[in-house]
């Protein structure tokens, strides 16, 4: 009964822990999805930008102060601006990849398999003697 009690506990450990890597991973997808946002609106501010001869005054909000430049001077920082999430959104991409793959290993070492919504639990025989298998 101690030993039913105590793979009970360890089954709801890696439960937790499974739980809390897909909450990361979760949080990746959110943060690249609101970059992906940003980028947007600096390809769409780009667009207008180039459209307008350079020396037009435009204002530029830095820091929370509206401050007025000319389009040749926002221009470029804007497209750095734009490089720069571009490359954060590629390390978020590869972070997310990373973590979907150590997820999987993990699921896949201590043989848990996720249970759909609508779709009955099945009690499957262990693989191998001492073996214990895990429903999400």
């Amino acid at each position: 009964m101690a030993e039913s009690a105590e793979n009970y506990q360890v089954a709801q450990a890696l439960v937790a822990q499974l739980q809390g890597m897909k909450e990361e991973g979760n949080q990746i997808a959110m943060k690249i999805s609101e970059l992906d946002q940003e980028r947007h609106e600096h390809s769409l501010v780009i667009a207008t930008l180039q459209k307008l001869d350079s020396d037009r005054k435009c204002y530029r909000m830095i820091g929370g102060v509206l401050t007025e430049r000319t389009t040749g001077e926002v221009l470029p920082a804007v497209k750095e601006n734009m490089q720069k999430l571009e490359g954060v959104c590629n390390d978020l991409y590869a972070r997310l990849q990373s973590k979907e793959k150590e997820m999987q290993e993990f699921q896949s070492k201590h043989n848990i398999r996720l249970a759909r919504p609508g779709q009955p639990q099945q009690k499957a025989e262990p693989a191998a003697a001492g073996a214990a298998e895990y429903s999400v």
